[in-house]
């Protein structure tokens, strides 16, 4: 009797949720109108990575395997300021278009200040990100590491040339805002 009741309760369980998936879903939430500011996913390509409160623009201190990645003046001469943006579900991966590595955290560290790299591509979730538009108004989003739930910003919040990128607690300062261009 028992393997009966469980073999039935299996196969309701199975049956339900088949229907489950047949029948149409009903969504409550709002769907995305055309006016809505924040778009749900960057698009894919090349690019370059504006910050909000510098104006500065990410770039590879050079095509080497750890080297910074600071912020710079624009340079339309440098392919070390594009990035190209490939997107894995509600991940993101930046790979710089002059030395073909990808946007990462010194030694996937986890820790709050740790320096933004590019490295050779891996499996390590600190070359993955997640766009956060929730911090930010109209076209600024967050660049949220997927390892250590950081955010990437500049180092002291400074506006200088040259200024290191890093990962600090996500905060919704200008200096953590970015746009792509």
């Amino acid at each position: 009797m028992r393997t009966t009741r469980s073999k039935a309760a299996v196969v309701a369980t199975a049956a339900g949720a088949l229907l489950a998936l047949a029948s149409p879903a009903h969504a409550h939430a709002k769907a995305q109108q055309a006016s809505d500011p924040k778009p749900a996913k960057l698009a894919a390509g090349a690019s370059r990575i504006k910050n909000l409160k510098s104006g500065k623009y990410l770039q590879a201190a050079s095509t080497a395997h750890g080297a910074k990645v600071t912020q710079q003046t624009y340079d339309d001469g440098t392919t070390l300021q594009s990035w190209e943006t490939y997107i894995f579900g509600d991940y993101y991966t930046f790979e710089n278009s002059g030395a073909r590595k990808n946007l990462g955290i010194d030694g996937a560290s986890t820790a709050s200040g740790a320096t933004a790299i590019i490295a050779n591509g891996s499996s390590d979730l600190n070359q993955d990100w997640i766009v956060d538009w929730t911090l930010y108004d109209g076209d600024h989003f967050a660049l949220k590491n997927r390892k250590s739930g950081l955010c990437l910003g500049i180092s002291g919040a400074s506006t200088a040339t040259g200024a290191q990128a890093a990962q600090f607690r996500c905060d919704g300062s200008a200096n953590q805002g970015w746009s792509k261009e």
